[in-house]
């Protein structure tokens, strides 16, 4: 039986069983060493806080495909926002207090929850300085690490939102996703932090023009009109693009559209002209041509899909490899 206590204007669930009640499903595999996937997707039909099982000695790679997940910090210190396409490592430094995620929005989140004993014998030796101090604990070191973007990250995210696997072999397909994401989460961090040619300031210069991009997915600048805006000049934005975030200024605005546009899709509030004229598309051939090269499917077809089905009913499955 799913209990619910009301704080305020918000209510909170101390069960993961709360499709029925909040339009939330929850699908929870736990792995070997201790590693544990969390599932979350739906639409959540009043503003609602979600408990996390993020592990208390630990750190857990968060994933949003879509929608927007709130972690709360303990007393005195912020909680982080994160939105969609956005990824990062955060350590156990967050309150044990549950998420908080929007109403009537569309919601697609994964989960890696990763002991730190798991960390540190696995990874540990072949992470930055920066990242070993990170996954120590040291609360100095903040509380989040960004996951830089990646189109394998986001293919492998879309596999396991859309798969048809049925049981039991669905706890394999999960399983092996799970580790994929930690392997390729751990090489954008470490990329994040590599000894490459770019200094910490044209680090946080392609940031910022990743950003720019990102608030202008309809009307982006021009390459040198960007570059000049972040103040570097257009050779070093192209080769620190690609070195820093695996892409093309180009390609990264083209993943980013489609990001966007799938959240919008899965939301089913607006048509797929609409969609496509926010992201930047005036001709709906080249947006249909662009979506399913990246999701593998029309956009159409994925409005029609209703993000309550995205994932499976909430249940626990073990599985020991």
């Amino acid at each position: 039986m799913m209990q619910t206590r009301q704080r305020e204007d918000i209510k909170v669930f101390d069960s993961a069983d709360c499709e029925e009640a909040f339009g939330i499903r929850t699908e929870v595999v736990h792995l070997d060493h201790g590693i544990s996937l969390t599932m979350v997707s739906g639409a959540a039909h009043t503003g609602c806080d979600l408990p996390l099982a993020l592990p208390r000695r630990g750190s857990a790679m968060v994933f949003v495909v879509a929608g927007t997940l709130t972690l709360p910090g303990r007393a005195g210190q912020r909680g982080i926002a994160f939105g969609s396409g956005e990824a990062a490592l955060v350590s156990n430094g967050f309150s044990a207090e549950p998420a908080t995620v929007g109403r009537d929005e569309a919601l697609s989140v994964v989960i890696v929850g990763l002991p730190h004993a798991y960390m540190s014998r696995v990874f540990s030796a072949a992470c930055p300085e920066a990242i070993r101090m990170f996954l120590a604990g040291d609360g100095a070191r903040g509380l989040s690490r960004e996951i830089l973007p990646s189109a394998s990250i986001q293919a492998v995210l879309h596999q396991m939102a859309t798969a048809q696997v049925s049981e039991p072999l669905r706890s394999v397909f999960l399983t092996s996703k799970a580790y994929e994401l930690i392997a390729l989460g751990l090489e954008r961090l470490c990329m994040a932090h590599c000894d490459c040619a770019l200094s910490p300031g044209d680090i946080e210069r392609l940031k910022r023009a990743r950003d720019i991009l990102s608030e202008n997915l309809s009307d982006p600048p021009s390459l040198v009109a960007l570059a000049h805006e972040v103040g570097i000049n257009d050779f070093k934005l192209k080769k620190g693009f690609k070195v820093l975030f695996d892409t093309t200024p180009f390609g990264y605005l083209k993943e980013r559209r489609m990001i966007v546009a799938r959240s919008a899709l899965l939301a089913g509030e607006q048509s797929v002209t609409t969609v496509a004229n926010q992201v930047g598309y005036t001709n709906l051939g080249h947006f249909a041509a662009a979506f399913r090269k990246q999701f593998g499917t029309t956009p159409k077809a994925m409005k029609k899909t209703s993000h309550t089905q995205i994932g499976r009913v909430g249940r626990e499955t073990s599985l020991a490899l």
